[in-house]
């Protein structure tokens, strides 16, 4: 029973907590007081938004899920909906509890994405590329966030060079993008549950054939910035292994446009879906060499 349970989605809470730790200690700022603790309020935070986001979602999707995904269904299985409503507020009030105790600012920022993820569970979700761009903001604002200070002034990451902030802002914007392509690509999967709920995402509105040229055009500017930042580390700042692994994101970027090509049934656009996850992974461990 354990590969039915999704609500909390584990995978992808590690890929959040290891992208914010990586950045954390790559630019860590020595003078910086209790680092630990400042490490776990910034990102348990994060982690907890995210975990309340997937809860809420499942709790707006159970008649989509019946279609698209009949075994993965937990709300109204394993857990009853009170229940996991119980779960979303003791999630949320926790998140935001975590963030107050790191900066005032911290619990503005993490309730505005609180209220974000509510939204596109609710009402966002539905709506063509509205509901993809709200979680690919989300997405990148997780990574934005390590540059937040505390409510004493402490900070946790700092940039010693232009090159290392210009590595930073890169991989948001990587992130960003990764996001949106994958937001759209599991639309396309779910298509046939989004349509007999109402929802107008953009696959629905378009067509299959419509919507991939839009993933194909935001993966060819993908596949763009990846090989400027690649020449970047090559050549200005000296780097032998960050280029050997965008490189490698690079051609799976190429791999992912053929094998989304070919796709028509929604185990196959799953599939895609997942390469995406693997190299939004791949951008992680890019981070430790960059």
């Amino acid at each position: 029973m354990v590969k039915k349970i999704r609500i909390i989605r584990p995978l992808n809470l590690a890929i959040i907590a290891a992208t914010m730790l990586v950045i954390c200690v790559k630019y860590r700022y020595e003078d910086a007081e209790n680092y630990i603790q400042l490490l776990v309020f910034l990102i348990l935070p994060a982690v907890l938004t995210a975990a309340a986001g997937y809860v809420v979602n499942d709790i707006y999707d159970v008649r989509i899920d019946q279609i698209n995904k009949p075994e993965k269904v937990l709300v109204g299985h394993y857990i009853s909906r009170r229940n996991a409503w119980l779960v979303y507020v003791a999630l949320t009030l926790c998140s935001l509890i975590v963030s107050y105790l790191f900066s005032d600012q911290y619990a503005v920022i993490n309730l505005s994405l609180t209220l974000l993820l509510f939204l596109y569970s609710l009402k966002l979700k539905g709506t063509p590329l509205i509901g993809n761009l709200v979680i690919a903001l989300c997405s990148s604002a997780v990574i934005a966030m390590c540059m937040l200070y505390d409510r004493e002034g402490n900070k946790i990451i700092h940039f010693d060079t232009l090159a290392a902030f210009y590595n930073y802002v890169s991989y948001i914007i990587f992130s960003f993008f990764i996001s949106l392509i994958r937001e759209i690509v599991k639309d396309m999967q779910d298509i046939e549950g989004d349509t007999s709920a109402g929802l107008k995402t953009y696959p629905i509105l378009v067509g299959l054939k419509g919507a991939k040229i839009l993933v194909y055009v935001v993966t060819a500017m993908e596949i763009v910035f990846c090989g400027l930042y690649t020449a970047f580390v090559f050549f200005a700042a000296d780097m032998l292994v960050s280029p050997v692994i965008m490189g490698l994101i690079t051609l799976s970027l190429f791999y992912f446009i053929n094998r989304l090509a070919r796709a028509k049934q929604s185990h196959e656009f799953g599939r895609s879906s997942v390469l995406l996850k693997v190299i939004m992974f791949a951008g992680v461990i890019n981070l430790i060499f960059s």
